[in-house]
């Protein structure tokens, strides 16, 4: 198959695709991406994720050369370039601020890079649709609010990448972030839901966690279906106690959990009934059905 990536305004094959070192990507981890899918060609939800970067770029002072028509199209391009029109894919777009014409200035004359990758997706093990996942509490802990860099999908990723390695050691296959007094935040890839007596709980955007756009066609997903929902709060307690977890992000979809740290869901099946339903609703939305 082939493998063309797209870097500023060209297509070159991967051994051929570079930025410069100099680049504050690459030396600070001073840039934004987005991690999509296609079913068969069709990139799902990609006007949401266009639209959560382009706000991004202007909330953080960057100064893109480009528009989204021009970032949808040139990705369109891409997956038919690498012949993924009639299979699923994994696609991300991504952006750096380039050089600094001044040490860490922002320089708003500047032209950002734009990178553009397309591969063949691989999906998660379907063991772990059938009978969920194990995440694990990592140890490193994050305030529940005031930093507003947690809602933007930053290359600076080593607090997740940390987190989600921490999960592996423990025979885990997620983690999540808690505050210091367990305020449940979010996965280190994910968005985190729990259910009680029959509502979907999620914690609310006002807390440092990313707006997920996954998170947000499961909220659809609840009100078009008078599924009972409500953003809240939620303690590491409230995991411990629920009838049933699930994790999301546009690669995962929707995610059943199992276990959290020592403690297993014991009540009823995983994934429970009402996850089971938002699994299939979800499904039907992106057509892969």
């Amino acid at each position: 198959m082939k493998n063309y990536i797209f870097v500023n305004g060209k297509y070159l094959s991967s051994n051929k695709a570079f930025i410069p070192v100099t680049d504050a990507g690459f030396l600070y981890g001073d840039g934004l991406f987005e991690t999509l899918r296609s079913y068969k060609g069709h990139i799902f939800t990609f006007d949401k994720h266009l639209e959560r970067l382009f706000i991004s770029l202007k909330s953080l002072k960057y100064n893109p050369h480009f528009n989204s028509s021009l970032v949808k199209f040139e990705t369109i391009k891409l997956i038919e370039m690498n012949g993924l029109l009639n299979t699923d894919a994994f696609i991300k777009i991504i952006v750096t601020r380039s050089e600094y014409t001044d040490r860490f200035k922002f320089d708003f004359w500047g032209k950002p890079n734009l990178v553009i990758t397309a591969s063949s997706y691989k999906p998660y093990p379907e063991s772990y649709y059938e009978n969920g996942i194990k995440i694990v509490s990592s140890s490193i802990k994050r305030n529940a609010v005031g930093n507003e860099l947690y809602k933007y999908k930053m290359l600076n990723y080593f607090e997740n990448i940390f987190a989600r390695n921490e999960a592996y050691i423990n025979g885990g296959q997620e983690a999540i972030f808690l505050t210091p007094d367990k305020i449940v935040l979010e996965g280190a890839t994910s968005n985190i839901f729990y259910i009680k007596n029959g509502r979907v709980f999620t914690p609310p955007i006002t807390q440092n966690i990313l707006p997920g756009i996954t998170r947000e066609n499961v909220i659809e997903i609840c009100r078009i279906n008078k599924l009972k929902f409500s953003e809240k709060r939620l303690h590491y307690f409230n995991l411990l106690e629920a009838d049933e977890i699930f994790m999301t992000n546009s690669l995962m979809e929707i995610m059943p959990v199992k276990q959290v740290d020592a403690y297993k869901i014991t009540n009823g099946s995983v994934p429970g009934d009402i996850t089971k339903k938002i699994m299939k609703f979800y499904e039907k939305i992106t057509g892969s059905i």
